[in-house]
């Protein structure tokens, strides 16, 4: 626990319980990559996610975008998932742990090498290979509209691709099938570099943020008056009116909420009296999203419910780029598509019921 002089909230002399309803978190992710298809009946993409690290485990995921926008989930022995919070496209049909050999998915200055063969659940073998070989590689930032698809969403999430780019078309393998099917890879309208590419796109350092998965509990906090703290992998920030901040830490990148009075303690909240105040999601210092939360408490029950109003906003983009995520304002404005509410009964205050929504 971190801690100054500085007296927060009512300068509680005595050690009181601070409950808060936001938790914010990070989905790990070495590497991904998603290529999309023009030939294939079913298939329209095919995505490779390669992961390390202590939640999901180590070995490769591959999501497969089909055409009636279900996705199927074909996954190594050694990767882990949490069904309760995942949810892609319009929903998954089928989740199958398999053989995925060759299994090679690496991102250097020169390029994506790429090699993924597995059997699909009609016993068909899909293939993707890309080998990329290219000198010219000054990669972007760019928030990827993963969850514009999502159509019953369990999380906010927000895919921030670092070292974002496309697969060149010059000097490239690029293979793919589906059985006796050599797939078409989509062309992009849109060069890099000077130089035509695929539509197939990736990133060497995703940085996956989360808000409030619906299966999360409220905050309970000891508070003795600190100016901060860390808890449940959270530092929480406060100040006079309530909890100003939640941050982390992931791979050097802070990912961080702040709210511009504070977050009142739900304890302490005065009934019948609606309270409001807007916040900011951002993510290595850039605000990705943002809007307004509203409380209100009758006798025990607190209502909670929070807006997202603020459309992400490109930055370090070539003009080419950003003309086109005008055009192409989904990329832009589905966060704002997006509704949280939920409620706490304060007889009950480690529980929290709350749901997602598409507006």
């Amino acid at each position: 626990m971190n801690t100054t002089n500085k007296q927060c909230f009512d300068a509680h002399s005595a050690e009181t319980k601070v409950l808060f309803p936001f938790r914010i978190g990070v989905e790990p992710m070495k590497r991904l990559l998603i290529a999309s298809f023009d030939n294939h009946d079913e298939y329209e993409a095919i995505e490779p996610q390669l992961f390390d690290d202590a939640i999901n485990g180590t070995g490769i995921r591959v999501l497969v975008y089909r055409r009636d926008k279900l996705v199927d989930v074909y996954y190594q022995k050694g990767v882990r998932i949490n069904w309760d919070t995942f949810s892609i496209g319009s929903g998954i049909d089928t989740r199958l742990e398999t053989i995925i050999e060759p299994s090679v998915f690496q991102i250097s200055d020169g390029g994506v090498n790429l090699h993924v063969v597995f059997t699909d659940k009609h016993k068909r073998v899909v293939e993707l290979k890309i080998c990329e070989k290219t000198t010219s590689k000054k990669r972007l930032t760019f928030l990827a509209p993963v969850g514009n698809d999502i159509t019953q969403p369990k999380q906010l999430f927000l895919a921030f691709m670092k070292e974002f780019d496309f697969v060149a078309r010059a000097n490239t393998l690029f293979y793919a099938k589906v059985g006796d099917i050599e797939l078409k890879p989509s062309g992009f309208p849109i060069s890099r570099n000077g130089k035509r590419v695929f539509f197939a796109r990736y990133s060497n350092k995703p940085i996956v943020g989360t808000l409030n998965p619906v299966t999360a509990s409220p905050l309970i906090v000891p508070y003795r008056g600190e100016f901060s703290l860390f808890t449940d992998g959270m530092n929480i920030t406060f100040g006079p009116n309530g909890v100003t901040s939640i941050s982390m830490v992931y791979e050097g990148v802070d990912i961080c909420v702040d709210f511009e009075k504070g977050v009142p303690n739900l304890f302490e909240l005065k009934e019948k009296i609606l309270y409001s105040d807007n916040w900011t999601y951002r993510i290595d210092n850039q605000v990705v999203t943002g809007g307004e939360f509203r409380l209100r408490r009758t006798m025990s029950l607190v209502k909670m419910q929070l807006d997202i109003n603020k459309e992400w906003v490109p930055k370090g983009l070539p003009f080419s780029f950003r003309l086109f995520t005008y055009f192409a304002s989904f990329f832009r404005k589905w966060p704002t598509t997006y509704y949280w509410e939920g409620s706490i009964d304060l007889t009950l205050a480690n529980r929290m019921q709350s749901s997602w929504k598409r507006k």
